[in-house]
């Protein structure tokens, strides 16, 4: 009875070998001539169902605890399953308790060369070969290695949530190829030596994780890491450079020297760049520096400082997706007022000729305020040291110095963290540019002198005479008063800045505060060479055309940006509920209504649009200076509104290009 049952054994044993060469059941130790004494020493298992495979007449009931031991067949001890590796006898499943869960749960593992926990999670070996690269001094894990094995166990993971048959991605150490059969479809995991550090992968492994692979001393990653540094530098540069900046910072201060220069004072009123016979003038130190006008300067520019610590003026409060949420006081026209006060005060209270002192330190006032500049922006520069890089400028942490400093490494600067440097500076160049004009109105309008038969009258009577008896030259003050509106346009809606290129995104360097430098000087230059020469001969219907012209262009330029602004506000406000906009995959919305539908930049369209709109008063007196002064302002909003348009294509990648589809002109219609 027992040979017939050794004999009908031989089929299930071969069916199951698999399983058996991995955990061996109890069956197997009383077949090994375990003896009855040791396995009652123990309580006896509960009885669990046999797999289809090993069932056979008689095999159901549980075996008798006195029974001898049986001899197995010569077939059976030919089975492959019989031979097992030495990692195999090694193995913690060879317990019965461990065989019953695992035969239980169907669970089939690879084996292991080293006794683990059953409660160890199961660790891929290339997290084992990390680990060893750490203990040695030679290799040292990296990031990429980190990389992999997260990405291997969460597949692991994954894979045996699902109860997936797919290859193991945890390889065999074993030092052989193990052939599983689980469910009718068979998977093989190949084997891993770590006794040499040496990794075998199977081809499939191997085209997958070659980039991660690497030279002992890591030369090729880190060759892979400057190539992806410098062209992600190079698609963030601009302005050329090095280069381009060293360019900049040269020509741009000399040519805006220049063109004022040849405008100023009684040797160049024909405003022409004709050089004098005598070079002395560009020898001497007065020609740049006057010391009573630089301390004017220093004055005005701390009391501007001073006044933006006030908070008197229209607050706002944004929330950016990198520096969080942030506040604005803007102070433009607390500032414009005081240093109307104070010029009223130093003139006409202390008798001080403020108003001449200025208008005869013109040329010294553009050179100190030049030198101001890019001291200020040398300081920024240094103070960015100290600031952590993720407040940087993006585009200014190239590694290349003057690069850096021209472009600016902080966005908005805080002094004491009170004052915001950028917006100082701002109102630096706008209240001085609002003062120059100013004069040059002051200095066309002719107030008559009241008699001395008159002194004793009522304030509304004199106020009549004066009005009355007021003369002007209306070409200059046309000029002005033009230069006037936009200027103040620009302090009373500074809130509109909110959300605008230069405050959000232009860094604080060399760049930008050379443009605030120049800006004053740029814009006046036209007014004021009107007011040297008068052009009396100018018609009425081109002054009104002039003005026209003008107010147009500011109609549009503010209308772009009040909308602008109210949408950044408050986008899902009842007013914008019919405005057709752009999804983006960034969350934001792309304005296509009103002006945005029409042209990319309809504010720097306005804009550009007032500042030409004085040229066709040079046909009736025409010079090169004040013509090279427009153009160059016109050249900066155009570059300005081309640097937006590429840093937009580039954060908004298909959604910009949809957006451009939709509304292909930056500036001009139909042109440009």
């Amino acid at each position: 009875m027992e040979g017939r049952r050794a004999t009908r054994g031989v089929a299930p044993a071969a069916a199951a070998s698999v399983a058996a060469a991995v955990v061996p059941g109890p069956a197997e130790v009383a077949k090994r001539g375990r003896k009855s004494t040791a396995r009652n020493r123990t309580p006896s298992p509960p009885p669990r169902k046999a797999s289809p495979a090993r069932k056979s007449p008689g095999r159901g009931r549980p075996p008798k605890a006195a029974s001898p031991a049986r001899r197995a067949s010569p077939a059976r001890k030919a089975s492959p399953a019989r031979k097992a590796s030495p990692a195999r006898k090694a193995s913690p499943g060879r317990k019965p308790a461990a065989a019953k869960v695992a035969v239980k749960e169907a669970v089939v593992t690879t084996t292991t060369t080293t006794k683990v926990s059953p409660e160890e999670p199961r660790r891929s070996a290339r997290i084992r070969i990390s680990e060893q690269r750490d203990k040695s001094p030679v290799l040292k894990k990296t990031l990429r290695d980190k990389q992999l094995s997260v990405i291997l166990d969460d597949a692991a993971e994954e894979l045996s949530k699902k109860g997936s048959p797919a290859k193991s991605l945890t390889p065999n150490t074993s030092q052989r190829s193990v052939v599983t059969s689980t469910g009718g479809r068979a998977t093989a995991s190949r084997s891993v030596s770590v006794a040499n550090d040496s990794q075998e992968f199977s081809d499939h492994e191997d085209m997958e994780f070659q980039s991660f692979r690497r030279d002992d001393n890591g030369v090729r990653e880190k060759s892979y890491a400057r190539r992806s540094a410098s062209k992600q530098l190079q698609d963030l540069r601009e302005f050329g450079g090095n280069l381009g900046a060293a360019a900049v910072l040269l020509l741009v201060p000399a040519f805006i020297f220049f063109i004022n220069h040849f405008c100023s004072g009684a040797a160049h009123r024909d405003c022409s760049f004709k050089l004098p016979t005598n070079l002395d003038e560009f020898k001497a130190i007065s020609t740049y520096f006057n010391r009573e006008v630089a301390v004017i300067f220093l004055l005005f520019t701390w009391a501007i400082a001073l006044i933006s610590t006030i908070p008197i003026g229209k607050a706002v409060k944004i929330v950016d997706e990198i520096r969080g949420q942030q506040s604005y006081v803007f102070t433009g026209l607390s500032c414009a007022t005081f240093t109307g006060l104070a010029v009223f005060v130093a003139e006409y209270c202390y008798k001080y000729p403020l108003i001449s002192t200025i208008s005869k330190g013109y040329n010294q006032l553009l050179v100190i305020s030049l030198v101001h500049a890019l001291i200020t922006a040398l300081l920024a520069f240094a103070k960015s040291r100290y600031v952590p890089q993720t407040a940087w400028n993006p585009y200014a942490k190239s590694g290349r110095i003057l690069s850096d400093f021209f472009l600016g490494r902080e966005i908005n600067p805080l002094s004491f963290n009170t004052i915001n440097l950028k917006l100082v500076h701002y109102h630096i160049s706008l209240t001085l540019a609002l003062l120059f004009n100013s004069i040059i109105l002051y200095r066309n309008v002719h107030f008559p002198t009241l008699p001395t038969s008159e002194t004793d009258l009522p304030l509304l009577d004199k106020l009549t005479f004066i009005a009355r008896n007021t003369e002007f030259e209306p070409t200059p003050v046309l000029a002005a008063s033009l230069t006037i509106l936009y200027l103040l346009d620009l302090l009373a809606y500074e809130h509109h800045l909110t959300h605008s290129f230069d405050l959000q995104s232009e860094g604080f360097g060399a760049q930008l505060l050379l443009r605030y430098a120049v800006f004053p000087f740029t814009l006046t230059l036209l007014p004021k060479y009107i007011a040297a020469h008068k052009l009396p001969e100018v018609p009425v219907w081109a002054l009104v055309a002039v003005a026209a012209l003008s107010l147009v262009g500011l109609a549009i330029k503010r209308s772009a940006n009040r909308l602008k602004h109210q949408y950044r506000l408050n986008p899902l406000g009842e007013k914008f509920i019919d405005l057709e906009t752009l999804p983006t995959f960034q969350g934001r919305r792309l304005l296509v209504a009103k002006a945005w539908g029409r042209l990319r930049q309809p504010n720097y369209a306005g804009d550009i649009l007032q500042s030409v709109a004085l040229l066709p008063l040079l046909y009736w007196r025409f010079a090169w200076p004040p013509l090279l002064a427009v153009l160059f302002t016109v050249a900066l909003l155009v570059h300005r509104a081309a640097r937006l348009n590429e840093r937009n294509a580039k954060k908004y990648n298909s959604a910009w290009q949809r957006y451009c589809a939709s509304v292909p002109y930056a500036l001009v219609p139909k042109v440009f």
